[in-house]
């Protein structure tokens, strides 16, 4: 648990502005502010996404271990439609990985982007965007990952505010001893510090450092085996 200092001034996260201003009367709008930690004493930095699917999308990015940055409604980009005339489009995020490579998303309900064809309007924006901006396009509807994936990613970005080195460095030693699988709790009894170790353990399948055997949300139930060395 962090402390407050009187003496220390409180830094307010950086809000990362999007492009697009945000319709808050369309349907599935819910605004959403997603806080992500600094590094090396950097102030938060906060995305503001604007809707509910939107959230789900940015949090499932960046869950990942190999993306380093996530930006919401960027653009607008120019491209030529099948009618051969020029149009533009603002991405939903643009997602940059660990290598350079940028992901242009859009985020649409799947019904939605059926009933618009929203895959040949990609198509045609796939073939004019320049490799400056991005080089590739994703679509993200509610059927690109489970209801057991979302959960898993909204508690880790929930977990991932919390600063417990002894729980974190605790957890990487057992990995580091660790052969075969292991259910979470059992981790949890050996390790020790309770609710601390399954935070510390919940983070560690995140950055690859545990790897998630059986599937669904984790819980103490979860199997895990050591991943990349710890």
């Amino acid at each position: 648990m962090s402390s407050i200092h009187p003496e220390r001034p409180v830094l307010q996260p950086v809000i990362l502005q999007g492009a697009r201003k945000i319709n808050r009367r369309a349907r599935g709008h819910g605004t959403s502010l997603i806080t992500l930690p600094g590094r090396h004493g950097a102030p938060n930095t906060a995305i503001i996404t604007e809707a509910i699917l939107e959230r789900k999308a940015a949090q499932h990015y960046l869950a990942q271990p190999d993306v380093v940055s996530v930006r919401a409604q960027v653009g607008p980009v120019p491209y030529r439609g099948l009618d051969n005339a020029q149009h533009t489009h603002v991405f939903d995020l643009l997602v940059e990985r660990g290598d350079g490579r940028r992901i242009a998303v859009a985020v649409k309900p799947y019904a939605l982007a059926v009933k618009e064809r929203l895959d040949l309007k990609l198509g045609c924006i796939a073939q004019s965007i320049s490799p400056k901006f991005a080089d590739e396009v994703a679509l993200f509807t509610d059927r690109t990952i489970s209801r057991a994936t979302e959960a898993n990613n909204a508690r880790f970005h929930a977990l991932r505010k919390v600063e417990d080195t002894e729980a974190d460095a605790a957890v990487r030693r057992f990995i580091g001893t660790l052969t075969g699988q292991i259910t979470l709790g059992r981790l949890v009894e050996v390790v020790g510090l309770g609710g601390r170790a399954f935070r510390a353990a919940f983070v560690a399948v995140f950055s690859g450092l545990l790897v998630q055997v059986s599937s669904g949300v984790i819980d103490y139930s979860t199997v895990v085996r050591a991943g990349r060395p710890a």
